[in-house]
């Protein structure tokens, strides 16, 4: 399955404006709008048909507001890192060579709560980690930091499909500025960006998905999904 290519110029047009919607909507720090800001004039100053990067430092997170949980606790969320390659030469799969973004949440103090992952997994064939392609992952390796404070049980490796920059943004204000997003979901322009995105992330996975379901003796999605199992 060949699907039509995105270029790096129109995502980095469409993450542009999401990151003026959330400095608008104020859910987003100055600094975590600035950081969007930088990956978007990456993207554009990106060469035509070339792959391209989203990338996020931990000396430069997306870092939001203070939000609220639905019991009412205060907490921070940040995109503490992002590396994701993006190569539409790849076939039958989701367009990411490397994916690995981290979600932190911390208390109003500073103080970290949770730190969750979307990765995906080392390896390719027989050799590729144990676990689905794409992944979400509670912890992570907690790369620049004491390795002590890393969670001490990697598993659970939840399947879960591909969300780079734009996508997460999206799923942590639905989360924590559920009144905010409420909005922003009626925005069109907000939602043709972000299906600018839904489509480079979802639109093989889905593919590979619908064909499990419409051969239901044959497999299951867990199993199509598997690392060892993409080809």
């Amino acid at each position: 399955m060949k699907l039509a290519g995105i270029q790096a110029r129109d995502a980095g047009n469409a993450l542009h404006s999401i990151a003026n919607k959330l400095n608008e909507a104020q859910v987003i720090e100055p600094e975590g709008a600035a950081a969007l800001f930088d990956v978007a004039r990456d993207l554009k100053a990106t060469r035509r048909n070339q792959p391209w990067v989203l990338e996020v430092t931990r000396g430069a997170p997306v870092r939001f507001k203070i939000g609220k949980t639905s019991d009412g606790k205060k907490v921070r969320p940040r995109i503490d890192y992002a590396n994701i390659l993006v190569d539409q030469s790849l076939r039958d799969r989701p367009p990411f060579s490397s994916f690995d973004l981290a979600v932190l949440l911390e208390d109003e103090a500073g103080e970290p709560l949770s730190r969750w992952h979307i990765d995906l997994a080392n390896g390719s064939g027989s050799a590729a980690q144990s676990g689905p392609l794409f992944h979400l992952q509670f912890g992570g390796r907690n790369s620049g930091y004491d390795r002590s404070e890393d969670h001490p049980v990697k598993e659970p490796r939840w399947c879960h499909p591909p969300m780079e920059l734009a996508l997460s943004c999206e799923m942590i204000v639905a989360n924590f500025f559920e009144q905010k997003w409420e909005t922003l979901r009626e925005d069109r322009s907000w939602c043709t960006n972000i299906n600018l995105f839904q489509k480079l992330c979802y639109e093989s996975y889905l593919h590979r998905l619908q064909r499990c379901l419409d051969t239901p003796a044959g497999s299951t999605i867990l199993r199509d999904v598997w690392a060892t199992n993409w080809t």
